[in-house]
């Protein structure tokens, strides 16, 4: 898709944005908010905002690499079926610790800028090419900085294109490869990649996140 022309007004992408934001920020059953999730590993740390990213970080690389392993043992014969539920457990992981972080540095969940924030950081490197291809030039000022700038309607439109981008990261999740094609060799290798992708996204979001203005 030319990224440059408008999104459809009723594409996939968007359910997948509002339950990422709804469930990784918000909760949903026994996955504790990103509120709660902050709130006690700053109690554990005692306070220390450091310490408790860093902690926060473990915790969800660990879900992460739960997370892989799990929807990857099944090799070939399963992998089209759990792929899709491989990539949403792992965005949820991956939204929830950047909004935790997010909220651990002492910024408002309900803001839309924020939410938006989480996002990019959830797409890591693509996000950051995203910000710059919206107009954001992160040389020169923050991330959130640079999204307060941006219209609402321009914001708005940003995050329909990173549902799109994290769409489309589902899909090749699902694509045959040589890796996933050995049953229990795949959980590994599944496990590794997920947990380094929840690393780089915390690593992401400590620097989005750093200052409480924007």
């Amino acid at each position: 898709m030319d990224e440059d022309r408008p999104l459809p007004a009723t594409w996939t992408g968007d359910p997948l944005v509002r339950e990422l934001l709804r469930r990784g920020i918000g909760g949903a059953g026994p996955w504790s908010p990103a509120r709660r999730v902050g709130d006690d590993h700053l109690a554990e740390a005692e306070g220390d905002v450091g310490t408790a990213i860093r902690r926060l970080t473990t915790t969800h690389v660990r879900l992460a690499a739960s997370s892989g392993l799990l929807t990857s043992l099944g090799g070939a014969a399963t992998m089209l079926l759990t792929a899709p539920a491989g990539a949403t457990g792992l965005y949820l992981v991956c939204t929830r610790l950047a909004a935790s972080i997010a909220h651990v540095r002492g910024h408002d969940l309900d803001d839309p800028v924020v939410r938006t924030a989480v996002l990019l950081c959830v797409l890591g490197p693509d996000g950051s090419e995203l910000a710059e291809h919206t107009g954001i030039d992160l040389q020169e000022v923050s991330l959130l900085t640079g999204l307060r700038r941006l219209p609402v309607e321009v914001r708005e439109q940003l995050d329909r294109r990173i549902g799109y981008r994290l769409a489309s990261r589902a899909g090749r999740r699902g694509v045959l490869n040589l890796t996933k094609l050995i049953p229990v060799v795949a959980g590994p290798i599944g496990a590794g990649a997920d947990s380094i992708t929840a690393r780089s996204v915390a690593t992401y979001a400590d620097v989005a996140f750093w200052t409480r203005s924007a």
